[in-house]
């Protein structure tokens, strides 16, 4: 009876520490960001552009960052590693913040901040937006171009790739994962400024 009842002694504070240490584990959130770029096209003339229709896949329209074990179906979902923002209304932002960034001629918003003036509209549907740990970063979306009156005039499909970070002992980067999402949502903001920018 004495054995058991030291047993308990020491397991029960034990399970009580982790759960602590687990419950107590702070959060950390990143957001989107939108890489430096060199700014091409001249400013002759402005046109005002809105995104608006972004989804992404349901398995990381999510607060928790998600990745994808190499070779497997597994999905990890980090409780600890979270978007400030959901993809939905934080991809308009940055998209629309890339191709301003990048081409002079373009005055590009986020449908929430749009303006009546605007000439053409952008909807982009990411069918991927996966990470696989010891694999690739991989966004592919099918993004269209309308005019004003909804008439489509472009619509394309564009897969981008990159390899995923990872820590010094072989954990996923979330920060570095975030900044590699970020460039490649960034390339695909410039294509889609640049068809825009040959519009007539």
């Amino acid at each position: 009876m004495k054995v058991k009842n030291l047993f308990l002694a020491i397991v029960i504070p034990a399970l009580t520490a982790c759960s602590f240490n687990r419950e107590s584990a702070p959060s950390r959130f990143y957001t989107l960001t939108t890489p430096s770029v060199q700014q091409v096209r001249g400013p002759s003339k402005i046109t005002n552009v809105s995104i608006e229709n972004v989804s992404v896949p349901q398995s990381v329209d999510r607060p928790q960052i998600v990745v994808k074990q190499s070779d497997s179906n597994m999905v990890t979902v980090s409780e600890f590693d979270r978007w400030v923002e959901g993809l939905n209304s934080a991809l308009p932002v940055a998209i629309s913040e890339n191709m301003n960034m990048y081409a002079r001629n373009i005055s590009a918003r986020a449908k929430r901040f749009g303006s009546d003036n605007t000439k053409y509209i952008v909807s982009v549907d990411f069918v991927r937006f996966e990470t696989e740990i010891d694999g690739k970063i991989t966004i592919a979306a099918w993004w269209t171009v309308s005019n004003n009156r909804g008439d489509v005039l472009v619509q394309k499909k564009t897969t981008l790739t990159a390899d995923t970070p990872d820590d010094k002992y072989g954990d996923p980067d979330y920060d570095a994962i975030v900044s590699e999402q970020s460039k490649l949502i960034a390339r695909l903001s410039y294509k889609i400024a640049d068809i825009i920018s040959e519009l007539k």
